[in-house]
């Protein structure tokens, strides 16, 4: 629960006053609970959606992050979702923002998690619609054929499950075959 942003909210968003833990009524886990108006502060995971830009040559397109977690690493272009937008808006906006790529006919590769910060990823792969340049949260964008993937390089285990994913979706079984460092 600590990893989560709202963890450590001490305050009701409803009535402004303070939180405390409880197990509510018909529950089974503690939760952030205003005793006063009796809302239940819910810590849910958060969405992030992201692309893999696949040119019509069968290469993909990675980015090297720039910011913490795990800065230098690569990743496909992705971020948390906005209100108000789909997971395909997100992935779009996000593809725009981080490679400079815009992509079109998105197709669902699937939705993974990561563990710790409770986090969903929704992974599309992408027609990329030109070449990309580094964004404002990348320093390097970078085509690789399938079998160059940078498997040790990876920035998050969801990063490795969608890419294998992918992969199998597109009979590159060999792929599956790397393990990481």
């Amino acid at each position: 629960m600590s990893s989560h942003p709202h963890a450590f909210s001490r305050y009701c968003m409803h009535c402004g006053q303070r939180l405390t833990t409880a197990v509510p009524e018909g529950d089974t886990k503690r939760r952030m609970v205003c005793l006063d108006c009796g809302f239940i502060h819910y810590l849910n995971p958060r969405p992030v959606a992201g692309v893999i830009p696949v040119r019509e040559s069968g290469e993909l397109l990675l980015v090297r992050r720039t910011i913490e977690p795990r800065a230098g690493t690569w990743v496909f272009p992705g971020g948390y979702m906005d209100l108000g937008e789909t997971a395909e808006e997100a992935a779009i906006r996000e593809t725009l923002e981080e490679a400079q790529l815009e992509v079109a006919d998105l197709r669902l590769v699937g939705v993974f998690t990561r563990t710790g910060p409770g986090i969903v990823v929704i992974v599309y792969e992408g027609r990329a619609l030109g070449e990309g340049a580094p964004g404002h949260e990348t320093s390097e964008v970078r085509w690789f054929a399938p079998g160059e993937i940078p498997w040790e390089e990876l920035a998050f285990d969801s990063t490795e499950a969608a890419l294998r994913a992918w992969a199998n979706q597109r009979g590159l079984l060999g792929l599956n075959d790397v393990n990481r460092g």
